[in-house]
């Protein structure tokens, strides 16, 4: 009888042992939840991307105003992080400023200043992808000004009676430049 008095008191004592230690390993852990439960440091890189695409699935109106917002912004109190922003936003809205003022200023920020390599190499990459819209523009601008001047020199031909063979050759050399402004926006819209 005193052995089972023994056996029952140790098996109840045990059982308080494992119970109180189950205490105190959670109570360390709520103490200390740092240690187990380490916070995730976000990156300009996945704030870049986020900003990207809640603009990409905005509605127009809605771009254009955040673009407006940017750019008031960048003007008033002028930042890196804005600068950043408008550089994504100005591939899906016009409204978010001047590549070529965008450009300088990406220019202006030292690479290392960029953080990981991540967001370096989508900086890169926006970069070029804006200097190329932007050499598209001044092209598209240089044949649409060759256009209006053909279709004036057309118009001021057709009123005075010129030669039916000039006005045949100009409208040519007008077909000749809208094709080549055809190809342009079907290699812009290819990319």
């Amino acid at each position: 009888m005193l052995s089972s008095s023994i056996r029952l008191i140790s098996l109840a004592s045990s059982l308080l042992l494992i119970a109180g230690c189950a205490e105190v390993n959670s109570g360390v852990r709520d103490r200390f939840p740092a240690a187990f439960n380490a916070p995730s440091v976000r990156s300009d890189f996945e704030d870049l991307l986020d900003f990207g695409a809640n603009m990409a699935n905005m509605p127009t109106s809605a771009r254009t105003e955040t673009c407006r917002s940017l750019v008031k912004h960048q003007k008033d109190l002028p930042d890196r992080g804005i600068v950043l922003q408008l550089m994504i936003g100005r591939l899906l809205s016009d409204a978010c400023g001047d590549i070529p003022k965008i450009l300088d200023e990406l220019a202006g920020i030292p690479p290392d200043s960029l953080g990981d390599d991540r967001t370096q190499r989508l900086v890169l990459i926006h970069t070029e992808a804006l200097k190329r819209i932007n050499s598209t523009t001044k092209k598209l601008g240089s044949l649409e000004r060759k256009q209006k001047t053909v279709q004036t020199v057309l118009d001021s031909k057709d009123t005075n009676g010129s030669k039916k063979k000039e006005s045949q050759l100009l409208r040519e050399k007008l077909e000749a430049i809208r094709s080549m402004e055809k190809q342009l926006d079907e290699t812009s819209d290819g990319k």
